[in-house]
C-alpha cells in the first residue's frame, strides 16, 4: 500500500489500526487523542513493511558497497560529543563515525547538512572541521508551523516533527558561532543565502524519493559555485528508505560514482564538479529541483524493472 494523503487511503489505515486500546483511548481522550492512537500503532505495527522491505533489498543491491578504508579511511582523531547521540531519530554511532572520517579527509571551508534534528551531528561536524563554516537546515522550529509549511508534501518521519529540539546539541556552546541555523522547507528553501563554499554536502532531511532528489540537485547548483571536489553524503541508504535508494539508482545509472558504505547506512560520492562528464549529468538536471508547485513534484520515481 502507498503512503497517500487521499481520504481513503487514511479511512483504510485506520481500519487497520482499530484495536481495543486504541477505543480506550479515544473514550478517555477524544476523538483527536483516538485518531492519533491509531496513527501510531499503524507506525508501530507496520502492516506492509514486509513487501516494501523486499523491494528495498533488491534496489539497495544495485549500489555497490565499499569500505570506509577504501574512501580515505578513519583520520588520525575524531572528536566526539556524545549528548543527544541516543536521542531516537539521532544518527546512528557507527554512521556517524563514518560521515565525520568523511568529512575530515574532504578538508572543507563549509559543509551542508540536511535535517539538524537535535544538532548531535551537526555539532560534531562543527567539532572535527574547526576551520569550517557549518550550515544546517531543518524546517522551523515550531511544530504547527513545520506542519503547515510542509502540508500535502510527499514527505516522512513526521512523528519526529513534534518532538525535536531543534539545535539543543550545539546551542549555547563555542561551537555555535560557527554554525549557521537555516529554518524552512527544503523543496522550496532559498540557498542563494549561502555564500560560504560548500564542499561537504550531508543529505538527511525527510527520506522520500522526491526530497531525496531536490535536496541533491541544490547541492549541486552549490557544488558548482565551489568549483572542485566534493563529497555528498546521504544517511538512510537501507532497505527501509526505498526513496533515497531509488534516487541513488538513478544517479548511478547517469554515470555518477555512488557507493554505499560498509556496515552503514551511508551513501557517498565524491567527484570533481569540474570533471565534463559530471558536468553534462549537472547540466542535464540544471534547474530541475522540484519545487512544491511543480507538476513534476508527483512524478513516478526510475522503475525497478
Amino acid at each position: 500500500m502507498a503512503v497517500s494523503g487521499s481520504y481513503v487511503t487514511r479511512a483504510a489505515k485506520d481500519i487497520l489500526s482499530l484495536s481495543l486500546a486504541s477505543l480506550i483511548r479515544m473514550s478517555l481522550g477524544g476523538f483527536k487523542e483516538g485518531h492519533k492512537s491509531l496513527h501510531d500503532t499503524y507506525r508501530a505495527v507496520s502492516p506492509f513493511s514486509p513487501l516494501k522491505e523486499g523491494e528495498g533489498r533488491k534496489v539497495l543491491a544495485l549500489i555497490p558497497e565499499v569500505s570506509l578504508e577504501s574512501l580515505g579511511g578513519f583520520p588520525e582523531q575524531v572528536t566526539l560529543d556524545m549528548r543527544y547521540v541516543d536521542v531516537n531519530g539521532a544518527t546512528p554511532f557507527r554512521d556517524l563515525i563514518a560521515i565525520l572520517s568523511l568529512a575530515k579527509n574532504q578538508h572543507p571551508r563549509a559543509a551542508l547538512e540536511f535535517g539538524t534534528y537535535f544538532g548531535s551531528t551537526t555539532a560534531n561536524l562543527a567539532l572535527n572541521l574547526p576551520s569550517a563554516i557549518i550550515h544546517t537546515i531543518d524546517l522551523p522550529e515550531d511544530s504547527e508551523t513545520a506542519a503547515a509549511l510542509i502540508e500535502g508534501q510527499p514527505v516522512d518521519d513526521l512523528h519526529l516533527i513534534s518532538g525535536r529540539k531543534l539545535g539543543k546539541s550545539f546551542r549555547g556552546t563555542a561551537i555555535e558561532q560557527r554554525i549557521v541555523q537555516h529554518q524552512g522547507d527544503t523543496a522550496t528553501y532559498d540557498y542563494s543565502v549561502i555564500h560560504d563554499p560548500v564542499t561537504v554536502f550531508l543529505i538527511d532531511g525527510s527520506h522520500t524519493y522526491e526530497y531525496a532528489r531536490n535536496d541533491t540537485l541544490h547541492c549541486f547548483d552549490l557544488a558548482q559555485e565551489a568549483q572542485g571536489e566534493c563529497t555528498f553524503l546521504w544517511h538512510d541508504c537501507d532497505c527501509h528508505c526505498l526513496g533515497v535508494t531509488t534516487w541513488l539508482v538513478e544517479m548511478i545509472r547517469a554515470g555518477l560514482p555512488v557507493v554505499r558504505v560498509q556496515d552503514t547506512s551511508l551513501a557517498c560520492m565524491r567527484l570533481d564538479v569540474r570533471d565534463p562528464q559530471v558536468q553534462k549529468v549537472m547540466h542535464s538536471w540544471q534547474g530541475q529541483a522540484l519545487q512544491a508547485s511543480h507538476p513534476a513534484w508527483q512524478s513516478e520515481p526510475l522503475s525497478q524493472a
